[in-house]
């Protein structure tokens, strides 16, 4: 038996050595280490992957299961490691299967059908709504993800920056790889829609940027042709800019980034 409250992760590829598996008292603790360490993700991700392995080889399904699972899938959102979350997610889904287990079911749902709606996976979304239980349903992130999901298919930008302003959770974190696919869809309509100047101001806030200007330097980026009123606020001149308006290579949002991961 191993009390090891730290251990490194190795891959195993013989029959594991029962002297060097930690039991469940020692994970409870070695969890406890990860949470509180000043560690940087990749330490942390190498520590809770030798848990999760060490649980594995016993059967440990349970409470503590889902905790680790639960911390390590945040972990993984807030640092884009994309093949992680999907694991923690994957297997976080098998283990809600038992509800003696508890856990946040609602919060992780959230991420399932973000994930599938950010990268366009339009038949796997629907899948997933489908299977969704009735009081998964009723759960306000879960209402929101599915909102934001309906906004990121009919190209509604005012609606998604308006959605993550009010994002809970870590539901805002998702939704940030896919800013630049709405802005850029809600400079299209607007360029198309307007006759006259729009303040540059409007159009920051609409699409979602912190300062106006993030979006002066974002809208010339991507060919919108700005001038000014008479009091030198800036305006967007959207029958100059219909024509011109692009995306740039380097522009391609962060979701083709986060599916590289």
């Amino acid at each position: 038996m191993c009390t090891d409250v730290q251990k490194g992760y190795f891959r195993l590829t013989r029959p594991p050595d029962a002297t060097k598996i930690r039991p469940k008292l020692v994970l409870v603790e070695a969890l406890k280490f990860v949470q509180v360490s000043s560690k940087d993700y990749n330490f942390k991700t190498d520590q809770l992957k030798s848990i999760r392995q060490d649980m594995t080889i016993q059967n440990i399904e349970d409470e503590l299961s889902v905790q680790v699972y639960e911390y390590h899938a945040r972990l993984a959102l807030c640092n884009r490691d994309m093949a992680e979350l999907n694991l923690c997610l994957t297997k976080l889904h098998c283990l809600y299967g038992n509800k003696r287990n508890g856990g946040h079911h609602g919060e992780f749902a959230a991420y399932d059908i973000l994930l599938s709606a950010i990268q366009d996976k339009n038949t796997e979304l629907m899948s997933k709504l489908g299977r969704l239980s009735s009081d998964l349903k009723q759960q306000e992130t879960v209402k929101h993800a599915k909102e934001v999901a309906h906004s990121i298919q009919t190209g509604n930008y005012a609606s998604f920056f308006k959605l993550y302003k009010v994002a809970p959770n870590l539901n805002g974190y998702l939704m940030c790889l896919c800013f630049e696919k709405m802005r850029f869809e809600g400079l299209k309509c607007m360029a198309k829609a307007y006759a006259t100047k729009i303040p540059v101001k409007y159009v920051s806030k609409i699409l979602g940027f912190a300062a106006v200007d993030g979006s002066v330097d974002w809208l010339k980026s991507h060919g919108a042709v700005l001038s000014s009123f008479e009091n030198g606020e800036m305006a967007l001149l959207p029958k100059d800019s219909t024509a011109l308006v692009s995306k740039p290579e380097l522009a391609a949002d962060g979701i083709r980034a986060f599916q590289a991961r």
